[in-house]
């Protein structure tokens, strides 16, 4: 079942700090209050039968630190009888993995044996969509579920919609809960514990599906992301930079201005050091500010969990006494 958009309004750009949409929904089912680790859905009510919606989400660094030693010494979830990990990913789970590895080894593996196939019409539980290797958006995500589970993970499928550019469709997709970071979402049609602000939140699977008008909608910051094993990725830990001055600087102190994906842009004043943190790994541009002009501009390749320093060179303009 499939209904129309309408798009209206001004499209604005997202913030640096994430992506956001607005939405207007009515003749349907309602969709609900979420929030998770990377996504917020608010919901208002505005008449009897219409909805007000605003979706935020983050690819900020998840920020998980457990080892997957802890995911096994807590409560097993349920899992279906004689349910287990094939032989090659459970022989990848050690205790001392952190457990965020542990979770995105079988969001991997998804990945690499299961197709998403939306003419799937083959009963869509997880144990049948492991034995075709093949599932629609409902299928794919209950075997993932299914697998996270069987890994000890706290996992649970969400339903709801997926806005695409003329049409809405209903959609599947997942939740892993860590315990640091909470519940984290992931859509395994998009890549690893990625989710957009396109993806609605309902209660349960939508038989009737509702109109929905695009109030705003900016893009969804996918081209940000770093990619493993071919896959788009957000992150557990994020990347760093520290910008110093080489000397001692006179008058007003240098800006650092940080470039990224998808028009993200940070500031910064140097002084005498500033610190940029939970960056997504990836490309970035810097350039430093002073005296009215840019006096350096490179490019730099940021990596997970590394903290990179940079010294600011000196200038006549902001040298004081040519120290080094």
């Amino acid at each position: 079942m499939r209904t129309a958009v309408v798009a209206f309004g001004l499209l604005i750009a997202a913030s640096a700090g994430g992506e956001e949409a607005a939405y207007r929904v009515w003749g349907g089912e309602s969709p609900v209050a979420a929030a998770a680790n990377g996504y917020t859905q608010e919901v208002r009510p505005i008449a009897q039968t219409r909805v007000d919606v605003v979706v935020s989400t983050s690819f900020a660094p998840i920020g998980e630190t457990a080892t997957y030693g802890e995911i096994l010494a807590g409560d097993r979830p349920q899992v279906p009888e004689n349910f287990t990990l094939p032989p090659k990913l459970a022989g990848l789970m050690t205790p001392d993995i952190d457990a965020w590895e542990a979770a995105t080894a079988v969001l991997i593996w998804v990945a690499h044996h299961l197709e998403v196939d939306v003419s799937d019409n083959g009963a869509q539980d997880a144990v049948s969509v492991l034995a075709r290797g093949r599932g629609r958006c409902s299928g794919v995500s209950n075997a993932a579920v299914g697998l996270l589970r069987a890994a000890g993970f706290q996992a649970r499928t969400v339903s709801g919609l997926l806005v695409g550019e003329d049409q809405v469709i209903p959609h599947r997709w997942l939740e892993c809960r860590f315990p640091n970071s909470g519940w984290v979402p992931s859509d395994p049609t998009l890549g690893l514990w990625t989710i957009t602000p396109r993806h609605l939140v309902f209660a349960d699977t939508v038989l009737r599906v509702p109109e929905v008008e695009v109030v705003r909608q900016g893009g969804d910051g996918l081209e940000r992301l770093p990619s493993r094993e071919g896959r788009l990725l957000r992150p557990n830990r994020g990347a760093g930079l520290l910008c110093r001055m080489a000397s001692k600087w006179e008058g007003k102190p240098p800006i650092a201005v940080l470039y990224g994906g998808g028009g993200e842009v940070r500031r910064a004043t140097i002084d005498p050091e500033a610190r940029f943190l939970d960056l997504l790994p990836g490309r970035w541009v810097l350039e430093v500010e002073a005296g009215g002009g840019i006096i350096d501009r490179r490019e730099l390749r940021l990596r997970s969990g590394d903290l990179q320093s940079y010294a600011v060179p000196s200038t006549d303009a902001g040298r004081s006494g040519g120290s080094r």
